[in-house]
């Protein structure tokens, strides 16, 4: 159930590179979220008013607080590094939207992710782990210092391949992928980024016959459907001969690849 609360800000600080780290301690949204979905944050004195949609990164264990996980790249996020601050207060409405979803039986999963899109990607990792399946973490940036997520698959013994532009080994981090699926076989593709990576985890996923699905990243005022200021034309069957308008804030931010007409054109 949607819930709005003015959460205590615990964590408001540089993670790596341009991005921040805010920790909100908010349990009738952590207790309630799914991987994939996002929540809605309020800016004080960003104007105009609107709010700002953002992944969440991780819950902590006892589902009492989230983090979010995002980068300086317009005025909203540069006025939350000190409009937020910590030990003050968050108006925030989630969980939003439609998360991921897991195999029943999946026993190994690939993730993909590059920049902020990353972002999207630990609670699927941290769900992944409570069912003992394996996970194969795939990560991409522009530099080394905005690669972040690794340790999160350390942690939980999980190997992760990275990618950074320039590397003159791989042209795309999910050419490490292919590689991997020629001799692995997994359950799920997972990913978040960039409409080439989504594209490239499309065909993978075609090509072994497995499920792959695609966190979307759009502007979404709302979150939940009312301003319709998020849509985006989607295949309404696997073959593309329908399409529809959907909002992403509602039918996703999480959509299997083929609903997505530049990824399975």
């Amino acid at each position: 159930m949607l819930q709005q609360v003015n959460a205590l800000v615990t964590i408001n600080r540089p993670l790596t590179g341009d991005y921040w780290l805010i920790e909100l301690e908010a349990p009738s949204i952590a207790g309630l979220l799914s991987p994939g979905q996002f929540v809605n944050i309020r800016i004080p004195g960003l104007v105009p008013f609107l709010r700002r949609p953002f992944s969440v990164y991780r819950v902590n264990k006892e589902r009492r607080r989230l983090q979010v996980a995002y980068k300086m790249l317009g005025e909203g996020t540069r006025l939350m590094t000190t409009a937020l601050s910590e030990g003050g207060f968050c108006d925030v409405i989630g969980p939003l939207g439609k998360g991921f979803s897991l195999p029943e039986q999946a026993k190994r999963i690939a993730v993909i992710g590059r920049g902020i899109g990353i972002a999207a990607l630990p609670t699927l990792v941290d769900l992944a782990a409570t069912r003992n399946i394996d996970v194969r973490g795939f990560l991409s940036a522009r530099t080394p210092p905005n690669l972040i997520g690794a340790d999160i698959f350390a942690d939980h013994g999980f190997p992760v391949e990275t990618h950074v532009d320039g590397d003159r080994n791989v042209q795309v981090v999910t050419d490490l992928l292919q590689a991997e699926i020629s001799r692995t076989s997994f359950d799920a593709i997972y990913v978040c980024g960039s409409n080439r990576l989504t594209r490239a985890a499309h065909r993978l996923a075609q090509q072994a016959g497995i499920l792959s699905e695609v966190a979307m990243e759009q502007h979404m005022a709302c979150g939940f459907g009312d301003c319709h200021g998020c849509v985006i034309a989607v295949n309404t069957d696997r073959e593309g001969t329908e399409k529809a308008w959907r909002e992403v804030c509602h039918y996703g931010p999480v959509f299997q690849t083929w609903e997505i007409i530049n990824a399975s054109a």
